[in-house]
C-alpha cells in the first residue's frame, strides 16, 4: 500500500519508483468521493505518463471510489458506512467483491 499525499506538483518520479518496485503489484486509486469530484480525473493522466515514460510500461490504475454523484455525500449513515465498506473491499479484497469501479 502506497499512500499519495500531494497530487501537486505530481510526483512522477515517486509514481514510476514505486510501481518499479513492486512490478506485480495492482495499481489501484481509491477515494471516498464520488468519481467525478475527486482526484481520480487529474491523477490518472499523470500515473499513466510516470509509468510509460520513465519506467517503459505504462499503468491505468484501477478506479475504486463511489460512482459519479451530483451530491459530495449520500446523507443517510447506513448508505455512506455501505459504500465506505464496498471501497474497502475493493482495495483490500480481489477485483469484483463489492468495490465500485469503473
Amino acid at each position: 500500500l502506497v499512500r499519495l499525499e500531494q497530487i501537486a506538483p505530481f510526483a512522477f518520479d515517486r509514481i514510476a519508483k514505486n510501481a518499479q518496485k513492486y512490478p506485480n503489484a495492482e495499481l489501484i486509486w481509491a477515494q471516498q468521493e464520488p468519481k467525478n469530484m475527486g482526484a481520480y480525473s487529474y491523477v490518472l493522466a499523470r500515473i499513466m505518463t510516470a509509468t510509460r515514460e520513465l519506467n517503459g510500461n505504462e499503468k491505468r490504475p484501477r478506479y475504486v471510489g463511489r460512482p459519479v454523484s451530483a451530491a459530495p455525500a449520500t446523507g443517510m449513515g447506513k448508505v455512506h458506512q455501505m459504500e465506505y465498506n464496498n471501497i474497502m473491499a475493493g482495495v483490500y479484497g480481489v477485483a469484483g467483491d463489492g468495490g465500485f469501479e469503473d
